[in-house]
């Protein structure tokens, strides 16, 4: 089974919760009690964002963190890349795996590249300004057009 890890899906449901009063600093015990996560977990989350410049920590006695970039600029992928890596669905696809010994004979490593490519996109084309409204109506949503494009590969 192919799944977003905890954590990623924690990290999206933070930037969600952040991009809806973008100005506002959030302090991390805030963002817990908004989100019913654990302290540990939401200071680990937003020191992996704060580094790769999603958020930014203000020093002081309202001090927090806030949102650096719109939400509209911030795609699910983005979120998933700083916190678990770059989407690899198999090791051979993986950035850190440049010998794979069967590469030479392995007729489906492109196609995996391929799927892999369509997987990122479709992450990388939903942004956090998008995840963090409901969907009205979820056939005419991007999220439910990308699904769409996947759908025959369930037959």
């Amino acid at each position: 089974m192919i799944k977003v890890s905890r954590m990623a899906d924690y990290a999206v449901l933070l930037v969600c919760r952040m991009s809806i009063k973008k100005d506002k600093v959030f302090s991390a015990q805030d963002l817990s009690l908004q989100t019913s996560l654990p302290i540990t977990t939401v200071s680990k989350i937003l020191t992996k964002l704060t580094k790769s410049k999603i958020i930014s920590s203000v020093r002081g006695v309202a001090g927090g963190y806030k949102l650096l970039t719109d939400a509209k600029d911030i795609s699910v992928g983005n979120i998933i890349d700083v916190i678990d890596g770059k989407v690899a669905l198999t090791v051979c696809i993986e950035e850190s795996n440049h010998t794979c010994g069967l590469a030479a004979m392995c007729p489906s490593h492109s196609n995996w590249q391929i799927i892999n490519n369509a997987v990122s996109n479709a992450l990388n084309s939903v942004s956090i300004e998008e995840m963090s409204k409901p969907i009205q109506n979820f056939r005419n949503s991007k999220i439910g057009t990308i699904n769409s494009k996947f759908n025959h590969l369930e037959n």
